[in-house]
């Protein structure tokens, strides 16, 4: 109310108007007055000063981080910390350094397992049971350490200069251990020039604390000019000293810091009461001057707390609540659900093609597509409780019953409105979106749940094809859940060789076995027969598809090394072509096992040949070089070209089962399946059908002057024994072993 007073205009006239003379009326209005704004500057200086302090603790938190960081972020830390231990080392970088340099008195480091090895006090080493009392925090900070380590992308061994750039990985806390509180940094060890890689999934990590006495409490009061200040109990009695309470991850307050607030009005009225006093023929003019110049600094005050205030909570660009603020009203607004009318529809949009424009007109011109993306929102959604940019290129649209209508109708509006092309300086700029959504209508969701739903529905619709609405359903968390344990699983069958492969024959037209394809299977304990189908595609989006690959290269070659007359046909997922430095793995692969490259062909689809990337081309031809051949797998089902099979000199072309199936219904197949083989004979490539399952269709195939075949009728997948009786081969070295052992 005082402040309405002041920054009004009709209150300015009210000071500025009856100062007209040295009357005890406009005396005592000028002191009434000069009491009221100096108590406003106590009121503005202690909210201020609060404010600072609050920020100032945070921010000494991210510093603390950084320091811990910077001494665990590296290849050395890895190679000392997780491989071998080295408890020298990490006294020098870690216990002896921190305590030297930054005041922690306490620093442990605990294994994957969570199993501490190493602990130090003021930094020297100590023995292991000093770090019992600091277990309960480690334990409250270590699950989220983990859990960001598992979200982080796959570590890659980089034995040049290239720079990962990791970004670190802590979390950090206030405890009272004892009668001393503390401040506890959990950190994540890591490299960052990708020379060494932790040994397991699951890396070390450092547990740093550091005491708040009267060493850490002198920093703090000179660094933010705070007198008095002390280390209290939580609930102890501020008496209008100013006071920030530490609380811990739960929030639980563990103590609270108190000082005493600066008082303006103290310097302010004794530099005011002798020019009041002495003064009184200039009493209205000072008055006006002091009235007229606190009023500037007051708004002045208020305006940058309103915009500092405004930019913490809003996107610069787009002028949307951000990330912060979208969380507070989330909150709000989920407490308001529960009765039979109340719910809460929660919208994640994210742009389609919008990395494109990015990477080929420049950010500027992603700059203009999220400014625009953000208008064309705040028209389709004008009843929305919220609209905010959660970061990127991705939008969150919050909508409580009663001001919009249907979800449904509201994610197609959006879905047309930002289908529009955008035009620009850049020209027109083509966009689109895809949306997930969620229906909240019970209470005790909590937020980030919330969230979570709505960006699962969001990745389906990506999947599915984008552009389009998708609506969570629990069934998705379920399948997200089973895809993350069959990771777990195909990770450990990976790691503890629970793979293996079979071998399917492939005929001539006599029925003579000429060659084999190696097959991967994987026959689960608990899930039984998992298929390739499922399996692969899940190793390709996870990233283990290059170990995958080097396996089944590294079991084929040892199974098949010494054969001398059958070929042998490996798969080879787009993925690894993709791969700078796939061809010299094989080769370095083909070398240690000693085999002829003549007598294995690789099987390519034609999804791995369109992307024409240059390290595609160049393992390609690297292979080539070392006589490897390729065939094209389950040709005829995607997008075929000559200049395809002309440019990366495909060696053969494999006839997919599709076609194969449908010989004999008079269709279109078989003048498809005589095509193919009219097109392989012309450029001079062999030719093999798969999915051979019948006499009547291997003898239509060899009509139409196919002469390789392959399928259920000349022989299903089978082991390394019984291919090698079969084709009277002889055995590999793998087998020459089970033999031997026999």
């Amino acid at each position: 109310m005082t402040g309405n007073l002041i920054n009004g205009d009709w209150r300015k006239a009210r000071l500025f108007g009856p100062i007209v003379g040295l009357t005890l009326g406009v005396l005592a209005l000028l002191i009434l007055t000069t009491a009221i704004l100096v108590h406003r500057f106590d009121d503005t200086a202690s909210a201020r000063e609060q404010h600072m302090f609050e920020r100032g603790f945070a921010q000494q938190l991210e510093e603390l981080d950084k320091v811990v960081a910077t001494q665990v972020d590296w290849d050395d830390a890895i190679v000392m910390m997780d491989h071998r231990r080295d408890a020298a080392w990490i006294d020098f970088n870690v216990g002896n350094y921190l305590h030297t340099f930054n005041g922690f008195t306490r620093s442990f480091v605990v294994d994957g397992d969570e199993k501490v090895f190493y602990a130090s006090a003021n930094g020297e080493r100590a023995g292991l049971d000093l770090y019992a009392p600091f277990r309960p925090i480690a334990a409250q900070l270590l699950p989220r350490i983990r859990q960001a380590e598992k979200a982080r992308p796959p570590l890659v061994l980089r034995p040049g200069k290239d720079n990962i750039v990791i970004p670190p990985i802590q979390g950090n806390t206030v405890t009272r251990i004892g009668d001393q509180t503390y401040i506890v940094i959990a950190t994540l060890v890591q490299p960052d020039f990708g020379k060494a890689l932790p040994k397991g999934a699951r890396a070390p990590v450092t547990i740093t604390a550091l005491p708040i006495d009267a060493r850490l409490l002198g920093i703090f009061a000179q660094r933010y000019q705070l007198d008095d200040l002390k280390l209290t109990a939580p609930d102890a009695k501020s008496n209008g000293r100013g006071n920030l309470v530490l609380r811990d991850l739960s929030g639980r307050p563990v103590a609270s810091l108190v000082w005493t607030p600066r008082r303006p009005s103290a310097i302010l009225s004794e530099q005011l009461l002798l020019p009041l006093l002495l003064m009184l023929g200039l009493l209205g003019l000072v008055a006006w001057t002091m009235v007229r110049r606190s009023g500037i600094v007051i708004s002045d005050l208020i305006a940058s707390e309103a915009r500092a205030k405004h930019l913490a909570f809003h996107d610069p660009l787009t002028r949307l609540p951000n990330r912060a603020m979208l969380f507070e009203r989330l909150h709000s607004l989920l407490a308001t659900v529960g009765s039979d009318t109340s719910r809460l529809t929660v919208l994640c949009v994210d742009l389609d093609r919008f990395k494109e424009i990015n990477d080929t007109l420049g950010h500027h011109a992603g700059d203009l597509v999220i400014e625009a993306t953000a208008n064309r929102l705040r028209t389709a959604c004008a009843g929305a409780a919220l609209i905010a940019r959660l970061g990127g290129d991705e939008f969150v649209v919050l909508c409580s019953s009663g001001c919009c209508e249907s979800a449904e109708m509201l994610g197609h509006r959006v879905l047309e409105a930002l289908s529009r092309p955008i035009q620009s300086e850049y020209g027109r700029l083509e966009i689109g979106c895809s949306i997930g959504a969620v229906i909240i209508d019970r209470p005790g969701v909590e937020p980030t749940e919330a969230l979570r739903w709505a960006d699962l529905a969001l990745y389906h619709s990506k999947q599915n094809g984008r552009g389009r609405l998708t609506f969570f359903e629990p069934r998705m968390d379920q399948a997200l859940q089973g895809r993350r344990s069959l990771e777990t699983d195909l990770r450990h069958a990976l790691a503890n060789d629970e793979l293996f492969m079979v071998y399917q024959p492939q005929v001539d037209l006599a029925g003579n076995i000429h060659a084999a394809e190696a097959l991967l299977r994987w026959s689960h304990p608990e899930r039984g027969e998992v298929p390739p189908d499922v399996f692969v595609p899940l190793a390709e989006e996870t990233g283990l598809i290059l170990a995958l690959g080097e396996f089944v290269m590294r079991r084929v070659f040892a199974d098949t090394g010494s054969w001398t007359r059958l070929r042998v046909a490996i798969n080879v997922s787009a993925e690894q072509m993709r791969s700078p430095g796939f061809a010299a793995a094989v080769a370095r692969l083909a070398a240690e096992a000693e085999i002829d490259p003549s007598r294995y062909e690789i099987e390519l689809t034609e999804t791995a040949l369109l992307s024409d990337e240059p390290v595609t081309a160049g393992n390609i031809g690297a292979l080539k070089r070392l006589g490897f051949t390729f065939a094209l797998d389950d040709f005829g089902t995607g997008y075929s070209s000559l200049s395809v099979l002309q440019r990366f000199s495909v060696d053969k072309i494999k006839i997919d089962r599709s076609f194969v199936s449908c010989l004999g219904d008079g269709g279109e197949s078989e003048a498809l399946v005589d095509a193919m083989v009219r097109l392989a004979k012309a450029l001079h490539l062999r030719v093999i059908a798969e999915g051979v399952e019948s006499e009547a269709q291997r003898e239509r195939l060899a009509s139409c002057g196919c002469n390789e075949f392959q399928g259920f009728l000349t022989g299903r997948p089978m082991g390394l024994r019984e291919i090698v009786e079969l084709a009277h081969e002889s055995p590999g070295a793998a087998e020459a072993e089970i033999r031997k052992s026999a």
